[in-house]
């Protein structure tokens, strides 16, 4: 169902626009050549971290306070500007959430426009526990035509869950994941700013016909998805025709490929050669579901993009590296030579919880861009809970992080850090004295160039 309101929700937007950028003071960065157009940043306000494992809202700021959530802490997008040295954070009122993977913001390869899907709705007024929080519908797609002044302008409603976003390299079409075993993608065709009409999809090959993808992500080339499924521990590839544009086709293109436990988000590397994943070994069967093993690995995969002189498509792993734990999201350098992964450790758990890390991590990775082996260098601790948001600026020295919340009571919210590579024999990874605060509940980070 189209969401045709959308005047009241520009008006609204506007009139929170003012509240938000009010609420998040201009920050200097002298001296630092972070490259890019823009940082753009997704906020869940609805939850504090913890609320994964005691199913507790929370109040604000988080650790157990009971004071309740207020009118301005709502789901936001917020942009920060690059290429000056003062950054003066843009926010926008979008519905997002982080009951997910860290993949439901993309854009088009232009940067003109976001799509940001809802993969749960904004918790009901009052409600206290996560499990009050309605399953979302809605993907939203945002104008960055004017970076001062963001706006939605098209919704629709395209089915249950709506989870990981990714656009075509051609800007003019988009794939969304949903947890609909009768629908689980939708093909959206986008021109000129607005949605097309959905083409839904199955996914042939699947082991569980009932698994949905966990990430879905676009070949450079544009003429392959790699899909991961958590729930059976594997990833495949498809091949997307579009020789009719009104209705693309997908077909199951060579093995899938048993990774590990629990693969979450996957990227191609910059020359498509591989696919890398991370596995964050939770489940049912150890403490907590959601916290497992004191380390996650990442999978690279060598993809095959042509058949072999049998006519088999083969892809296999052909690295595996441990990283830090609970591992959600990584970042790949854009030479290809370097991989970052952002481990949330047990950061989340209650704060009475004796589990509890104080401290999340970054691994250091290099990457053999010829054959995919994994080198790691360092595993570095850093404050912070729950980050799930990292990206390389455009010249791969500097990283920036999504930090969802913090233990120190004197961090009021998220906020957005940064990291410097030091490239040479020994690699490393130096936190740079330079953050941005942003609305709590940060735990998306993407680079516009």
């Amino acid at each position: 169902m189209r969401f045709n309101q959308l005047t009241a929700v520009s008006l609204f937007s506007t009139v929170i626009l003012g509240i938000a950028q009010a609420s998040l003071a201009q920050t200097q960065l002298h001296n630092f050549d972070f490259q890019g157009r823009f940082l753009a940043v997704l906020s869940d306000a609805d939850m504090e971290a913890s609320a994964y494992i005691d199913g507790q809202l929370g109040g604000y700021p988080a650790r157990g306070t009971a004071s309740h959530r207020t009118p301005e802490m709502i789901d936001t997008l917020t942009l920060l500007p690059l290429g000056n040295e003062a950054v003066t954070p843009i926010s926008l009122p979008v519905s997002n959430s982080v009951m997910g993977w860290p993949n439901n913001l993309a854009f088009t390869p232009d940067g003109q426009f976001a799509f940001i899907t809802e993969t749960f709705a904004p918790a009901p007024e009052g409600a206290t526990l996560r499990s009050e929080i309605p399953s979302g519908q809605r993907l939203t797609v945002v104008s960055l035509s004017n970076l001062q002044q963001p706006q939605v302008v098209d919704q629709l409603d395209i089915g249950n869950e709506p989870r990981p976003v990714a656009v075509h390299p051609n800007g003019d079409l988009l794939v969304v994941s949903l947890r609909d075993p009768a629908r689980p993608i939708a093909f959206i065709p986008f021109e000129n700013g607005e949605l097309g009409t959905p083409i839904f999809q199955t996914l042939p090959g699947l082991n569980d016909p009932e698994a949905n993808a966990s990430h879905i992500e676009w070949h450079p080339s544009g003429r392959f998805l790699g899909v991961t499924f958590a729930e059976t521990n594997e990833t495949a590839f498809y091949e997307v025709d579009r020789t009719n544009r009104d209705r693309p086709q997908i077909r199951a293109w060579g093995n899938s490929i048993m990774t590990g436990k629990l693969p979450g988000v996957g990227h191609f590397t910059p020359d498509g050669r591989h696919f890398i994943v991370t596995n964050l070994l939770w489940g049912d069967d150890v403490e907590l579901q959601y916290v497992g093993a004191t380390y996650s690995y990442l999978s690279v995969i060598r993809f095959a993009d042509t058949a072999n002189s049998n006519n088999e498509v083969v892809h296999q792993i052909v690295a595996t590296a441990p990283v830090g734990g609970s591992a959600e999201e990584f970042a790949i350098s854009p030479d290809g030579q370097f991989v970052v992964s952002l481990n949330m450790e047990a950061s989340y758990l209650p704060i009475d919880n004796p589990r509890l890390t104080r401290d999340s991590s970054l691994t250091l990775l290099s990457l053999n861009p010829e054959n995919g082996r994994l080198t790691s260098h360092s595993t570095t601790p850093f404050e912070g809970i729950l980050p799930e948001g990292i990206t390389f600026d455009a010249s791969g020295n500097y990283l920036a992080v999504a930090v969802f919340d913090y233990h120190d009571s004197a961090h009021d919210g998220g906020s957005v850090d940064f990291w410097q590579l030091h490239r040479g024999e020994s690699p490393s990874l130096e936190k740079l004295e330079r953050s941005i605060p942003v609305r709590r509940g940060a735990h998306i980070i993407k680079l516009v160039q």
